[in-house]
């Protein structure tokens, strides 16, 4: 794995107030290493498999929770039964395809997603379900809002 990864990951967690060593770290390197950024527990199990980490299904996912409620990871709402997080942690729009389960980012300006939704409402509305989620402020961001 990329040295770089893993000391930005390291760096990550400790501004987050979280250990920059251990399986936690380990784990979130090979999260920003993956090939796709949207991963349910499933994919990140089999990642975990792949790269011999030493954690069970359960522990992985409490440290995927921790890394979400430290704004480390996104959750996303999808049509699948089994969460999905997003390695980009950035704030961003997407796409979801449920026929297919795709999920594509949409880093794109407000009024741009603005068109693409009329763009959209106006060619399929009979197909088209629009969601708008208003996240949260993670921990780590909530300890410092109120000083």
């Amino acid at each position: 794995m990329d040295r770089a990864i893993e000391a930005a990951c390291r760096e990550e967690l400790r501004s987050a107030g979280l250990p920059g060593q251990g399986t936690l770290a380990r784990l979130l390197a090979l999260l920003r290493a993956a090939p796709e950024s949207h991963l349910s527990l499933g994919q990140v199990l089999r990642i975990v498999d792949a790269n011999k980490l030493a954690i069970s299904s359960s522990e992985c996912a409490r440290q995927l929770e921790v890394l979400a409620e430290h704004g480390l990871l996104g959750r996303l709402a999808t049509t699948a039964a089994e969460l999905v997080f997003d390695t980009e942690t950035e704030p961003h729009s997407h796409l979801v395809y449920e026929e297919t389960g795709q999920t594509i980012d949409l880093h794109v300006s407000r009024e741009t997603l603005l068109a693409v939704i009329r763009q959209t409402l106006a060619e399929q509305s009979n197909i088209v379900e629009i969601m708008v989620r208003v996240r949260s402020i993670p921990t780590s961001e909530t300890a410092t809002a109120g000083k």
